[in-house]
């Protein structure tokens, strides 16, 4: 089936359903689609092979002269675009990497910035980047990192061991850094080139940790003498060049940079919230890219022969979290009949238009220790069952909490396949603030959510932790937190695997969440461009990317 077919077919089957479940829903309410913003997902994960410098792609031809598409590096003789324009849908809001982590801010820091190590998406490997090398001795509790000699700052300083202690200890306090920064017991500078750092436990994951855009090193002297913009100031290919936050912010190449000077002299951030003005925008050439194009208009992209139509699968999953703390949804059995009466392959061909891909279990397909546990199959029968057990007099019900026009999507169809079973669900609508509050505070029976899985294990801790923000379902389990625990210190890799499948299967039994799908990931380009590092949470590196001049 082709994806026009698909996306034909997917349209049929939602007209369907909706017709069934607004059929299904007495004392009226509006049952109209609202137009909200998903929330972001969370910070950089790891590849599939396909997701490294070259992608799969869609598009009316092809984009250079061996027709790869987003290939690595520009085919020899190619002119290239001196300025670059990127198609926001979100804006910036701040050039301190310390204040905001999500995918407008990353793609920017990225760019501007350098951390000590980098994971690497085409080999799945972590490599050197501004640490030449990097060794523990005692388990994971002292990391020594060996500075890159030579590094320019875009100031002009040489990059030393004092900026990476000044950094960690600037972190303290700050919106997106202090997770790290609690992890470090001290951090030291050996000398001018030698970093050491002891944490507060041991971690295996810390070099994983250090390749998130959160770990990136600033300039302890450009801080000092300039709090407002001084933060901006990196080692990496880009430099800031102006900004005006919800408009544009511009950086410049940096032709000093270890890492070698860009292919462009300039790139711009252009905020362009509206999906349709985003399109139009790469349309007319206004615009180079156009990030997180709208899934209706993927179409347009695919047919168009000047654009090309960039596509990987998706590190982000789409999930349906119970409030475990609080009535109805502390009830396991209610939990497990939601579990097993909800069709997901209903839900992707609908919400998702095709999209995405099932998600068996409830942790990072491209996470250390995933382990695919095959998922929850639809069985209304047995669905019947666990809700007989919660209910044994009827009149079960449950409040499901969305923000967004999908996701709104998805709790409308289980709110008719639950229907089937005899559990009657209650849609409460929220805006992004709106559920992000309630939801950390615990004030909702359940919720359809998202986040993007990192690639080291001990990154489900953040969702599965008692109190963390991030624990929609406040789960607290003391098995789980106890194999948190060992697991991030195992040195044996098989036993460590061991822990992490135990984790997954103590989520799958117990049904805290409910893993929905992985929405696969575009982006829609000048024909012909490449260089864009993909990252499956969306937090593209574009340092390298190129455009064609015609």
């Amino acid at each position: 089936m082709t994806k026009k077919m698909y996306r034909m077919a997917a349209i049929l089957m939602a007209a369907a359903m909706m017709a069934g479940t607004l059929a299904g829903c007495s004392g009226g309410g509006d049952q109209s689609q609202t137009t909200a913003q998903a929330e972001a997902g969370s910070t950089a994960a790891a590849s599939k092979e396909t997701a490294g410098g070259a992608a799969e792609t869609k598009g009316g031809a092809a984009g250079t002269a061996d027709g790869t598409i987003n290939a690595a590096t520009p085919p020899e003789g190619m002119a290239l675009k001196e300025d670059i324009v990127i198609g926001m849908k979100s804006k910036h809001t701040t050039i301190d990497q310390m204040e905001a982590s999500n995918t407008q801010h990353n793609y920017m820091w990225r760019m501007i910035y350098d951390t000590l190590v980098h994971f690497n998406n085409a080999t799945g490997e972590v490599e050197p980047q501004l640490a030449t090398e990097w060794s523990t001795e005692d388990g994971g509790k002292t990391y020594i990192f060996k500075l890159r000699d030579g590094v320019k700052f875009h100031n002009g300083e040489a990059l030393k061991a004092s900026d990476v202690v000044f950094t960690f200890n600037r972190m303290e306090g700050t919106t997106s850094c202090n997770g790290l920064f609690l992890k470090v017991e001290s951090v030291e500078a050996v000398d001018d080139l030698t970093v050491k750092m002891v944490l507060v436990d041991p971690n295996l994951d810390w070099p994983y940790m250090m390749t998130l855009p959160t770990s990136c090193i600033q300039n302890e002297k450009a801080v000092t003498d300039d709090p407002t913009d001084g933060p901006a100031v990196g080692t990496g290919p880009w430099m800031v060049d102006s900004y005006e936050f919800g408009n544009y912010t511009k950086l410049v190449a940096f032709e000093d940079s270890w890492r070698g000077a860009p292919n462009a002299k300039t790139f711009t951030f252009r905020y362009i919230p509206e999906d349709s003005a985003r399109l139009i925008a790469l349309q007319n050439g206004e615009v180079d890219i156009c990030a997180e194009p709208a899934t209706i208009e993927l179409g347009t992209i695919e047919d168009d022969p000047n654009l090309d139509l960039v596509q990987y699968d998706g590190g982000s999953l789409t999930y349906m979290a119970f409030n475990t703390q609080k009535e109805p949804a502390n009830n396991e059995d209610l939990r497990k009949a939601v579990a097993y009466a909800i069709d997901l392959d209903t839900i992707i061909a609908v919400a998702a238009e095709g999209h995405g891909r099932k998600a068996t279990s409830f942790w990072g397909w491209s996470e250390y220790g995933y382990v695919d546990l095959g998922g929850y199959e639809r069985d209304p029968e047995k669905a019947k069952e666990y809700l007989a057990k919660a209910y044994p007099s009827g009149g079960a019900t449950l409040d499901i909490s969305v923000s967004g026009a999908e996701r709104k999507t998805i709790a409308e169809l289980m709110q008719s396949q639950l229907k089937e079973i005899g559990l009657t669900v209650n849609i409460v609508e929220l805006d992004s603030a709106g559920i992000s509050t309630t939801t950390t505070n615990g004030e909702h029976q359940s919720c359809i959510y998202g986040m993007g899985f990192n690639i080291f294990g001990d990154d489900a801790r953040r969702i599965l932790q008692p109190g963390s923000a991030v624990n929609k379902a406040h789960y607290d389990s003391s098995e789980v937190m106890d194999l948190l625990d060992k697991a991030v210190c195992e040195q044996d890799e098989t036993q460590r695997k061991e822990y992490y499948k135990q984790i997954q299967e103590n989520v799958y039994e117990h049904v805290p969440y409910i893993p929905l799908y992985f929405a696969d990931g575009f982006i829609g380009v000048k024909k012909g461009t490449g260089g864009i590092d993909i990252y499956p949470t969306s937090h593209h590196d574009y340092s390298n990317i190129f455009v064609p001049a015609e």
